[in-house]
C-alpha cells in the first residue's frame, strides 16, 4: 500500500500490527537544519514539481529531511533505502 492509502498514522499501526510506547521509542532533541541542507531544499521547491507524484514527493521531501535529521542519530539507528531485487 502507498502511504497516502492512509489516512491516519492509527490506520497503519492497525494494518501492520505495530505497537509502540512514543517515549520508548522517539528521542526528542531539537535540531536546526544545515544551511546547505536548505539552500538544496528552497532549490528543489523553487525549481521542480516536487509534489507531482508519491515517488517525486519521497525523492524530493521526505527523503531528504530524514536523512538531514538521521545525520544526528548515525551512531544509533540506520537510515535505509530502497532496493532492488531483480
Amino acid at each position: 500500500m502507498a502511504f497516502t492509502d492512509f489516512k491516519s498514522v492509527a490506520e497503519v499501526q492497525k494494518k501492520y500490527n505495530i505497537r509502540y510506547e512514543e517515549e520508548d521509542f522517539i528521542e526528542c532533541r531539537e535540531l536546526s537544519p544545515t544551511e546547505a541542507f536548505l539552500d538544496e531544499f528552497e532549490f528543489s521547491l523553487r525549481n521542480m514539481d516536487v509534489f507531482a507524484s508519491e515517488a517525486s514527493r519521497c525523492e524530493n521531501v521526505i527523503y531528504p529531511i530524514l536523512r538531514e535529521v538521521y545525520k544526528s542519530f548515525v551512531g544509533r539507528y540506520s537510515l535505509e533505502s530502497q532496493i532492488n531485487l531483480v
